[in-house]
């Protein structure tokens, strides 16, 4: 008995400690973010960026810890407690450490963007009172320290106050003009992060002291609703003494499910940017009586619904290519190329670049949807274009292979560092934020490749090294292969 007390011991006091050590990164990374934020350091987020997967490693260690402590060694009472509360609170670490990242990924957007000094002392502000928030519910977690958690409550309205203040700040800067729409969204969305940041350490406290005395909010609106029970007889009917058990595997639905968070997540992060744009300068021109200005905002309101209408009509391409509709017949390439340079011609000649082309022969015919094959061409010439300088050639070529047909975009442009080579065909992924939001870029065009390429029973290959150009190619077989 005395040795599994002792192995129930060391296994609490393994996971109080994991809990300290994220509770401590996440305070780091705010004010490494912080610091990025303010400095405009696109490289340091990056990092930042990167380095969320040791976080979620970290989580998922606590959970399996607490899982298996439950399972082995049989906790009670006031132990049991502690780990349902470990389950709790792992979950709000984690979710702090995701809006670092939020942040983190801001900054991307925020280039080039002028922030006041009111602004960066507010965010200062807000970051210093942030850390002190995650560290306080550390300290009260190390110390049991019902007091110490309940202050929390009091450091939070401190937050809450700086963030009404920034907001107020931010706006103020959009209507003087010193901020454009779409980067005081940016500023405003960074501010409610930190502000969340707050929320979490906030109910960190509230766990602790479920930890210490039992004590939680949600006892109170139990109690209510027993009292609401006792007014209502009906509700006290015994159920049938009936029901279903359902046993599945839940490792594959939770990855799906974790996916498509990200997924949603990221898809309302985008339309939010430019819908919330819009609707800024919609007010604002409501109110304009000068004819340039009101000139100058109705473009910049143009240019936001199309950023928007191009977003929606990527994400509508990508759940056709999700489900596709087997419409394969025989292609001619030549005829694909050449609608395919047409599609694009016009957005080259925008941006002085020429388009050319290699080794297109007439007899190549493959069995494919043609629709499919000139959106995905039409989407590397133009992400070809998007990242080369002016006065440069994108150059497509076809190469006839045995039983394959392979097409390739060169570009000599700005090109991909290594270790984004993975990342280019994931949704919403961008190599270079700035420059994508300058030309318009949805961040969904190399992941709509990618899935024609695979509709097609074909592989995309990348070849690329930063400031020396990218060569993206497209290899198709001939003969469609039904899966």
């Amino acid at each position: 008995m005395n040795e599994i007390r002792s192995n129930l011991t060391d296994r609490l006091e393994q996971i109080e400690g994991q809990l300290l050590a994220m509770a401590e990164e996440v305070a780091v990374r705010i004010g490494e973010v912080t610091s990025a934020l303010v400095e405009g350091d696109v490289h340091a987020a990056d990092e930042l960026i990167r380095a969320d997967d040791d976080m979620d490693l970290a989580s998922l260690q606590v959970e399996e810890n607490c899982i298996d402590t439950i399972v082995r060694q049989a906790p009670v009472a006031g132990d049991l407690r502690f780990v349902l509360s470990s389950l709790h609170l792992n979950s709000e670490i984690e979710r702090s450490g995701d809006l670092t990242t939020n942040i983190a990924k801001a900054i991307g957007r925020l280039q080039g963007a002028r922030l006041d000094e009111r602004v960066r002392d507010l965010i200062v502000q807000m970051s210093v009172q942030a850390q002190l928030l995650f560290r306080r519910a550390a300290e009260s977690l190390a110390a049991r320290d019902d007091e110490l958690a309940a202050s929390i409550d009091e450091l939070d309205d401190v937050l809450d106050d700086l963030h009404v203040r920034y907001i107020q700040t931010v706006m103020q800067d959009a209507r003087r003009g010193t901020l454009e729409p779409q980067q005081s969204l940016q500023l405003a969305l960074v501010g409610r992060f930190y502000e969340r940041i707050g929320d979490h350490a906030e109910n960190i406290g509230e766990r602790v002291r479920y930890i210490v005395t039992g004590w939680l909010p949600e006892a109170q609106a139990a109690e209510r609703a027993r009292e609401r029970h006792k007014a209502d007889p009906s509700a006290d009917e015994p159920l049938r003494n009936r029901g279903i058990a359902v046993i599945e595997s839940l490792g594959e639905n939770r990855r799906i499910d974790a996916i498509r968070r990200d997924f949603v997540a990221n898809v309302s992060h985008e339309l939010k940017t430019p819908i919330a744009a819009m609707s800024l300068l919609a007010e604002t021109l409501a109110g304009e009586d000068n004819p340039a200005d009101r000139d100058r905002l109705a473009a910049m309101l143009h240019k936001e619904s199309k950023r928007a209408e191009a977003i929606i009509d990527d994400l509508l391409e990508l759940s056709r290519l999700d489900e596709p509709e087997g419409r394969f017949a025989e292609v001619d390439i030549d005829q694909v190329v050449a609608r395919s340079i047409d599609a694009s011609q016009s957005f080259a000649e925008a941006n002085r670049i020429e388009l050319a082309t290699v080794g297109v022969p007439s007899s190549i015919t493959i069995s494919g949807d043609r629709r499919q094959l000139v959106r995905a061409i039409t989407n590397l010439l133009d992400n070809a274009v998007r990242y080369s300088d002016a006065d440069s050639r994108v150059t497509l070529t076809v190469d006839d292979l045995d039983d394959a047909v392979e097409i390739s975009v060169r570009d000599t442009g700005i090109g991909i560092p290594r270790p984004d080579l993975e990342r280019v065909f994931e949704r919403f992924y961008r190599v270079d934020r700035a420059r994508s939001r300058e030309t318009g870029g949805t961040g969904l065009g190399l992941a709509i490749v990618r899935h024609v390429v695979e509709n097609h029973g074909g592989r995309v290959l990348v070849d690329s090294k930063s400031g020396s150009g990218s060569m993206f190619s497209m290899r198709i077989p001939k003969e469609h292969k039904e899966s």
